[in-house]
């Protein structure tokens, strides 16, 4: 077994900042600005969602040093609340939000970003057939997704080292040039014309938790370097610098971002633009910009997809040590790492990408995940309980900052399960979120079930 740790501060930073650093940031804003169109509260609300991902971290920062190995939740909620919990939440995190995820973002970039950069040269057409089989139609971006995630699986099975090393180049670019293009925006254009645009007649406490809940997924991936633990070297300094340090980092270029939206668009703007990125800079520079922006973006989509690969087959094989998949998925390969679980977990995400039900997974887990977060950063209150406050890194802010977190997840969680009543009935829209809940549930009773018959046996 190789025990090298070979992750340090900046591959943690750039693990952390590079999964956060996703599509979320182009395509929320739209949303956000409708619900609140007015600037102070549109730049309130990013600045709210990353307190509150930041209350998350440190969480996260003290269990992954309590806890420094592969696995991230699986193996927080084994300590905190046994093997039922922790098989339930494994299973949910390996097999549906990580390999869903996987096949979501590949095909993401495949569809629109690609398209895009190489239009000039090479008729992409990413909606086109390549086969088609009665009803069942796999298209170009399904199969360019798929070879995507087979480059990117490759890098990953040659060493962590590589792929943290390149995680690192895929993620400083995007920060750097993008705080270099806002401050060109904001120093070269007038701005947009001030235009007072009304809001939603919902309430406001209303507004602003659609727009927090649809920020969550541009913040996603601030816990990410905890699941790869058991490489990063010095945890008890590094997990905490890059969970924080990345969360810190990002909330900082979300708000930068936020801000230089609006000024070039105004709300006006941000609220008409499906991507507002490519959107500013068409706005700012022209064809060329916009070229530019899409070229930007999908090299920070492969950073959000290479940290997620990375991350994913790390909870695969923590889970396989343990006894809830085929015990050969936690050997680690002749490069040092788990390949086989980054295998599966790449097959998973390519056999979601083909079929096309990957939105739709994505869509059924998103209150899992939820329900997970907020199921580990209360496991901090019980292993504290248990073991003392005695830790390589103690959570700032406990308890307030961890409540709080735990206090804002339940709260969109239970808004989740109320809407089919307040909306009158049960509907494959408003009920398809709780599907997601319903598989940690059921995986949670099945495996106490087949515990204890195993043990009558």
């Amino acid at each position: 077994m190789n025990d090298q740790r070979v992750i340090g501060l900046w591959g943690g930073v750039a693990v952390v900042a590079g999964t956060m650093l996703g599509i979320g940031i182009f395509l929320t804003p739209a949303v956000v600005a409708t619900q609140l169109p007015s600037t102070g509260h549109f730049l309130l609300a990013w600045l709210l969602g990353g307190v509150i991902a930041l209350c998350g971290a440190v969480a996260y920062a003290e269990l992954g040093t309590r806890f420094p190995r592969a696995g991230g939740d699986y193996e927080f909620l084994r300590e905190a609340f046994g093997v039922d919990v922790a098989f339930a939440a494994g299973w949910l995190l390996f097999a549906g939000v990580f390999a869903g995820s996987v096949a979501t973002i590949a095909v993401a970039v495949a569809q629109y970003q690609v398209p895009v950069l190489l239009g000039p040269w090479v008729e992409v057409g990413p909606s086109e057939a390549v086969v088609s089989v009665g009803g069942w139609v796999v298209t170009r971006a399904q199969v360019m997704g798929m070879v995507i995630i087979g480059a990117l699986l490759v890098l990953n099975v040659l060493g962590t080292k590589w792929s943290a090393r390149v995680q690192v180049v895929l993620t400083g670019i995007p920060v750097a040039l993008l705080v270099v293009g806002i401050g060109f925006a904001v120093m070269t254009t007038p701005g947009a014309e001030a235009v007072v645009v009304e809001a939603p007649e919902d309430p406001y406490f209303v507004r602003m938790g659609r727009a927090i809940l649809a920020i969550y997924f541009a913040y996603a991936g601030w816990n990410m370097v905890a699941y790869v633990g058991g490489e990063v070297r010095d945890p008890g300094k590094t997990i905490p610098g890059a969970l924080l340090g990345g969360t810190v980092l990002i909330t900082g270029l979300y708000l930068l971002l936020a801000a230089g939206f609006v000024f070039v668009l105004g709300i006006e703007g941000v609220q008409g633009a499906f991507e507002v990125g490519t959107a500013t800079a068409r706005a700012v520079g022209g064809e060329q910009a916009g070229m530019a922006m899409t070229g930007l973006i999908a090299v920070a989509i492969l950073g959000s997809l290479n940290a997620t690969i990375m991350a994913g087959g790390r909870v695969g094989m923590a889970m396989a040590r343990r006894g809830a998949l085929w015990g050969r998925l936690g050997e680690e390969g002749r490069f040092g790492t788990p390949d086989r679980a980054l295998v599966l977990l790449a097959a998973v995400g390519c056999v979601y990408a083909v079929t096309g039900t990957f939105e739709v997974l994505l869509e059924v887990t998103t209150v899992g995940m939820l329900s997970l977060g907020a199921l580990t950063v209360a496991s901090l209150f019980v292993i504290r309980r248990r073991d003392g406050e005695e830790a390589p890194y103690r959570a700032t802010g406990y308890p307030v900052a961890p409540l709080f977190y735990v206090v804002v997840s339940v709260a969109v969680v239970g808004a989740t399960v109320v809407r089919p009543i307040m909306e009158g009935g049960m509907t494959v829209e408003t009920g398809l979120p709780l599907v997601g809940l319903g598989i940690l549930v059921a995986a949670f009773v099945g495996h106490g079930v087949f515990r204890r018959v195993r043990r009558r046996s």
